[in-house]
């Protein structure tokens, strides 16, 4: 029979991972990394809600200096959950970092920021 601790575990793991099943966000977006030593390659990941009205998805970093995006076109609510796009070797500097979703009802956004030294 398992003890409380597992079962909390296990309650915790099914909670954690169901979590993006269950989200109400169109979009979430993570950065990796957050901060680090320039020049570096950075990953920026959509996780994306799939529904039929889902046309692309575009990523973009931008700051005072330097300005790079991507765009990823969507097939509705069969596109894979998760659309990523890796910036290779960008210079020192803040950037502001967006994804956009644009999908038949208008455009959802994501921000997250980003230093490199």
């Amino acid at each position: 029979m398992p003890t409380l601790p597992t079962r909390s575990c296990v309650a915790v793991l099914l909670v954690l991972v169901g979590w993006p099943a269950v989200s109400a966000e169109k979009l979430a977006m993570s950065v990796r990394p957050k901060w680090g030593l320039a020049p570096t390659d950075v990953v920026v990941q959509a996780l994306i809600e799939p529904d039929p009205d889902n046309k692309r998805v575009s990523f973009t970093l931008d700051s005072s200096d330097f300005y790079q995006s991507s765009t990823v076109e969507l097939n509705g609510d069969r596109a894979p959950r998760t659309s990523e796009v890796r910036f290779r070797m960008l210079p020192a500097g803040s950037y502001e970092v967006r994804v956009t979703l644009t999908r038949s009802d208008g455009e959802h956004h994501a921000t997250s920021m980003l230093e490199l030294w």
